[in-house]
């Protein structure tokens, strides 16, 4: 079970730019401040308008007990300059933070804590970079709507 979580955590979290050639990353330095770069490759959508994508990082935890935990840690929105394409930068030291219940016998765990998250405009036009500290990686998830606005009068 660990292994598998490992390798699906890898999975989701260590996408690469496949759609995007060697040109299209230029703008996007390897590395910023200290921190390495993650591209995360977005498929295209009939109607991008509908869909959000949220962003986080993350670190896997061994031996997790039954409390709450999260990572310490904000995401930053910046801008290539000369290029005006955005790019998120995390600011975390990797400190995980906790609730104090007492677990008992409860066996422990291995799973991915998340920090802060920020939701974003999907697009898929555009890489969707983020500059993480080493021992955390980048985790996203999408949403899209079935349906256009409803009004209420």
């Amino acid at each position: 079970m660990k292994r598998l979580m490992l390798l699906l955590t890898a999975t989701l979290l260590t996408t690469t730019a496949s759609a995007y050639d060697i040109e299209n990353l230029k703008p996007y330095p390897q590395t910023m401040n200290g921190k390495r770069r993650i591209v995360i490759d977005l498929p295209q959508l009939a109607d991008e308008d509908r869909a959000r994508v949220e962003i986080s990082f993350s670190k896997l935890l061994e031996n997790s007990d039954c409390n709450l935990k999260w990572l310490s840690g904000t995401i930053k929105e910046g801008t290539i300059e000369g290029w005006g394409y955005p790019y998120w930068e995390v600011n975390s030291d990797g400190e995980i933070m906790s609730t104090l219940i007492g677990c008992g016998n409860t066996p422990t765990k291995t799973e991915p804590i998340f920090g802060a998250r920020e939701m974003i405009r999907y697009n898929s036009k555009l890489p969707l970079v983020i500059y993480v500290p080493d021992g955390l990686d980048a985790a996203f998830r999408t949403f899209t709507t079935p349906g256009g606005f409803q009004t209420r009068s």
